[in-house]
């Protein structure tokens, strides 16, 4: 119940900003939270993921009022529920198809590219709201930006103040050191300040929010005769429609696979089952005139921060919104459109802020290229046309880097017939199984049980996004005890971006569920850039420019010559073997500069580590992690964890906090499996603390992971420090 209140209370400014963004009256984005939170909880399809009206699709629909209504939002309302409608219809039968699995064809970046483009439709269309600028509605982001100077220079004082105010304020709580602001959502705060600043001030309505007295009198249905009795909106109708159901099912499927990353029991969402719960959510906010609804990651943040575990909290949310429409129509007309339009600017630039674009390009400059493209088309063009534009510019892109240039057809290398076939041939193989063969391999004297199962070898071509899906299908089929092996060989020309992030999150799921898999080969490709998830280009013979260490690589191959330990500055995605709490958390979960070996006779691992999570997608969390071998001699039982103060606390799921235990260190608490505390760890952890100070120690069954959660990478002389601590504290 908890969570479902907080969750309300991000909801609240939040689905009103998305309803005035779309062009609709501010009580539609209610009722569309309304109806996901009373009827998600029983159509099921994720665990904590929480639905409602997101802001990235407030752009779809304000161009979706305008293209139904000719112009004329009033007019385009009631025809934009009949598309909420048969979206929702719509995805009824995909889901019944099964087809919600196909949302991962599109390409990644495009994806990026998209929700980019929808951030920035945000900013220039909500400008004149922060200032108290009267605005016209415009269909284009063009034409928004040809009426800013005009609209800017009507600003008015006071909704100027209120809506920079809130900007800032909101920036400002954007990673709150204090506790106390972790709890309350940002939104309501500027939302409520705004509120106030905006009542002393005696703000005339045309500046605040618009509610009806009664719920009932904000319902409008969807306007079926008027849509039925014009043929020339039926072919908009089938735009609009299928732009709704196309962007709402990646959007769902992309904040649903988000969310699994933070479940505290990384429990895994259907698909399908996600899209028919929206298509039914959908179906029904249409109908009582609600916009269309989609999980959210950001309040879904909230609410397994919340401790939320179950659905049921959406219902709980539900609830106290609709009392608070019920009950509370008059203060909600408090809050001004400048506050409104803070908190709209800010997701908007949450979705392009510069670090997005440095995080693309760090990947490799053909998704820089793919990305930059997809969003100036979308601006140019329509969100249909510009994701179909950027599409094509990923296909032609994956074309050229798959086949000899043209130089080879004007030097006579290649003839132009032969050169059309090789073009047509790859272009098919873009979408073809990427399995050549699969064959059954058994090791006769493997050690191990695992090693003496059959193991399943697939040799591939290149694996591209586009055919990943063929790829799944095929490895399913494997029985779960036996080793799966994807082996690439000099068949395979190109990994694109897509396919290496396929290939990370199968390794992650098999990791998770402690089943065998190996890729092989990937050696002989030379990545686009360092980082992990690069597109990889085999081109046997080719000299590659080699790949030059940065001053922190540098310093910590010093530090391991000096310690006489091996050192690796490669980035690699990290894989929770181990299935170490810290390492379930966030996303594009990346270590490097590992140093490892054995240390004065225990095995150590040193290496820098790095996240991200919601809504943070873009900021890296950093810690060096130190992981060793607990000597067998002396190793504890079970699972335990020391950590500060309440770190982590809502993810140890199935720990148990020990109290009253002797020799635990100043501000750290104890958690561990039901009889399994043991005094040995604790004295260990008790001497780290004492000398390299606060520490997160997590030990699994002889693996320990340790680090300080109040500091970044490590310095070598704080990282000499930690080793020559942990050789004294495992001492009797």
């Amino acid at each position: 119940m908890l969570a479902g209140f907080q969750v309300a209370l991000l909801w609240t400014p939040f689905s009103l900003g998305v309803a005035l963004a779309s062009g609709a009256p501010a009580v539609a984005g209610l009722i569309s939270a309304i109806v996901a939170g009373l009827l998600y909880p029983f159509l099921g399809g994720s665990y904590v993921t929480v639905s409602g009206p997101a802001a990235a699709l407030a752009p779809v629909l304000l161009w979706g009022m305008l293209t139904l209504g000719h112009g004329d939002l009033a007019a385009g309302y009631p025809l934009v529920l009949v598309a909420v409608v048969f979206t929702g219809i719509l995805q009824l039968v995909l889901a019944a198809l099964k087809a919600g699995r196909y949302t991962s064809l599109l390409p990644v970046t495009v994806v990026e590219a998209m929700l980019a483009a929808i951030g920035i439709m945000i900013i220039v269309r909500q400008l004149p709201a922060l200032v108290g600028a009267p605005s016209a509605p415009a269909k284009s982001v063009l034409e928004a930006l040809t009426q800013l100077p005009t609209q800017l220079a009507q600003a008015q004082v006071v909704p100027l103040a209120i809506g920079v105010g809130g900007l800032l304020l909101l920036f400002a709580l954007r990673r709150p050191k204090q506790a106390m602001w972790r709890w309350i959502p940002p939104a309501i705060v500027v939302a409520a300040l705004g509120g106030l600043v905006g009542w002393l001030a005696e703000l005339p309505a045309g500046f605040r929010i618009a509610m009806p007295e009664q719920l009932i009198d904000g319902i409008v249905f969807p306007d079926f005769a008027g849509w039925l009795q014009s043929p020339d909106l039926w072919l908009p109708m089938l735009m609009v429609v299928l732009t709704f159901t196309m962007i709402d099912g990646v959007e769902s499927v992309a904040s649903v696979k988000a969310v699994d990353k933070i479940d505290p029991w990384r429990r895994q969402s259907d698909a399908n089952k996600t899209l028919r719960a929206m298509g039914v959510c959908n179906v029904a906010s249409g109908m009582l005139g609600g916009l269309t609804v989609i999980p959210n990651a950001v309040p879904s943040r909230a609410n397994i921060d919340a401790g939320a575990r179950t659905l049921w909290s959406n219902l709980y949310s539900g609830v106290f919104l609709l009392v608070f429409a019920l009950a509370l129509p008059s203060l909600l007309t408090l809050i001004p459109l400048a506050a409104i339009a803070s908190i709209l600017i800010y997701i908007g630039w949450r979705l392009c802020e510069p670090a997005v674009f440095v995080r693309i390009a760090a990947i490799g400059r053909d998704r820089l290229l793919v990305f930059t493209a997809t969003v100036i088309a979308i601006l140019l063009t329509d969100l249909l046309k510009g994701m179909f534009i950027g599409v094509a510019i990923e296909l032609v892109l994956l074309l050229y880097l798959q086949t000899p240039s043209l130089r080879w057809i004007i030097t006579g290398r290649m003839t132009f017939k032969d050169a059309m076939q090789l073009y047509r041939q790859t272009i098919v193989g873009m979408f073809r199984n990427p399995v050549i063969k699969h064959r059954i391999e058994r090791v006769v004297d493997a050690p191990t049980d695992a090693g003496a199962a059959p193991h399943h070898v697939f040799t591939l071509g290149s694996l591209l996004g586009f055919n990943t899906l063929r790829l799944q299908e095929e490895i399913a089929g494997v029985p779960p005890a036996h080793p799966t092996v994807l082996r690439f060989t000099e068949s395979a020309k190109l990994i694109d971006h897509s396919a290496m992030e396929f290939l990370q999150h199968t390794e992650e799921e098999y990791a998770a569920e402690g089943r065998p898999f190996e890729v092989q080969g990937l050696e002989h490709f030379h990545p686009f850039s360092a980082h992990p998830l690069a597109t990889r280009l085999q081109e046997p013979g080719s000299k590659w420019r080699e790949v030059v260490l940065d001053e922190r690589a540098r310093t910590m191959a010093g530090l391991a010559e000096a310690l006489g330990l091996s050192f690796d500055a490669s980035v690699r995605v990290t894989v929770n073997r181990d299935g170490f709490v810290y390492l379930r958390r966030g996303d594009q979960r990346e270590e490097r500069n590992t140093i490892s070996g054995n240390y004065q006779g225990v095995t150590v691992r040193v290496l820098d580590y790095e996240h991200t999570s919601p809504p943070d997608y873009y900021v890296a969390h950093r810690h060096t992690l130190l992981f060793f071998d607990w000597p067998d001699a002396a190793a504890p039982p079970g699972v335990q964890v020391l950590a500060p103060g309440h770190y982590l606390e809502r993810y140890l799921v199935g720990l148990t906090e020990v109290e009253n235990k002797e020799s635990l260190p100043s501000g750290h608490r104890l958690y561990a499996e039901e009889g399994a505390a043991d005094d040995g760890f604790v004295i260990f952890g008790a001497r780290m603390v004492a000398a390299v100070g606060e520490l997160y120690i997590e030990y699994r069954r002889g693996r320990v992971l340790l680090f300080a959660p109040g500091r970044a990478w490590e310095s070598p002389v704080r990282i000499q420090a930690m080793l020559r601590a942990l050789r004294q504290a495992l001492v009797p």
